[in-house]
């Protein structure tokens, strides 16, 4: 799951949650999924910031 909190100077903050919440793949799901998508369909869009938390280990996916 991914939540878009808020858009400052042209980038996406995102939020992840459910399994990826503490994954070590996260950097490159944001960076080659995410923002890649994200900057195809929203060309304005300059990237994507995540404000995650992954310290938090509680229901997180290892």
């Amino acid at each position: 799951m991914v939540s878009l909190l808020e858009i400052v100077d042209g980038e996406a903050v995102l939020q992840f949650g459910g399994g990826c919440q503490g994954c070590a793949a996260v950097d490159m799901t944001l960076k080659q999924g995410v923002e890649k998508t994200l900057l195809s369909q929203l060309p304005e869009l300059k990237g994507v910031r995540d404000s995650t938390d992954h310290t938090v280990k509680e229901n997180a996916y290892y």
